[in-house]
């Protein structure tokens, strides 16, 4: 019920949205998948087109989510025609308007296909040669503010937090080195690949930073990774994350 209380809300403000309506959108229906975000189709008025409402997480700082960030980086992608450039951003950061493609969007045969991982590669070439007006990351910072919550929350064991002490050393030397820092998605997914048949997009930005662009690498495939904490970093990221996510759904339950 919140969260429809939550889409009734945003699509009573349409008259604020930089589109020329003259009525109410028309709700499509939910776009399947993602995790952190609703996607909503919704048929814009007057017009054969229709677009897209995603409705941000509003726990999205928890998950390491900075949306100023993310919109920088959004436009420097979108200016290099690598992502389509949003329509709207609400500058509350509740929600954005995004153009809807007519595209395919990948699934793990893809990125297995050789061909397919060639157009992807190739296309991660063009991603780590942009330079947003953004920080680089510190991974050791970004860790830590996950493992923070779930401490706070006490929800790590004695066997979980000996492994983190363990790992703890390793994280500052490899946030230490000099590693170049490029553009990395750090959440190169099948269902962030979008295929038109004769260009690929990348969407869903909202993790991306100048980071270790192995980390995208061992996205598609392990073995391409060349600096081996990746491995290790990559994994920790991964559980640290699932661990997060479980805990707002449990606090968002309880409140």
């Amino acid at each position: 019920m919140a969260e429809q209380n939550i889409l009734q809300a945003i699509l009573a403000g349409w008259r604020d949205w930089p589109l020329p309506l003259d009525a109410p959108p028309k709700v499509l229906g939910p776009i399947p998948g993602g995790r952190t975000n609703r996607n909503i189709q919704l048929q814009v008025p007057g017009s054969t087109r229709s677009i897209i409402l995603r409705i941000n997480n509003p726990r999205g700082r928890h998950l390491g989510i900075d949306r100023d960030d993310e919109a920088q980086i959004v436009h420097t992608a979108a200016l290099a025609g690598i992502t389509p450039e949003p329509i709207y951003r609400d500058p509350a950061h509740r929600f954005a308007l995004l153009p809807y493609v007519q595209a395919r969007t990948w699934n793990p045969a893809d990125m297995a296909n050789p061909e397919q991982r060639k157009r992807l590669l190739a296309l991660l070439q063009r991603v780590r040669r942009l330079s947003p007006a953004t920080g680089r990351r510190s991974y050791l910072r970004y860790l830590q503010q996950y493992w923070t919550q779930l401490e706070s929350s006490a929800a790590i064991d004695a066997q979980l937090r000996d492994r983190w002490h363990h790992f703890l050393p390793r994280l500052e030397a490899f946030d230490q080195g000099d590693w170049p820092a490029e553009l990395t998605h750090h959440d190169l997914i099948a269902e962030n690949i979008l295929d038109t048949g004769s260009q690929l997009y990348l969407i869903d930005w909202e993790y991306a930073a100048l980071g270790h662009a192995d980390i995208d690498r061992w996205c598609i495939d392990p073995q391409l990774v060349t600096e081996p904490f990746i491995h290790e970093l990559a994994q920790w990221t991964n559980d640290l994350w699932e661990a997060v996510l479980r805990l707002l759904k449990s606090q968002n339950s309880k409140g």
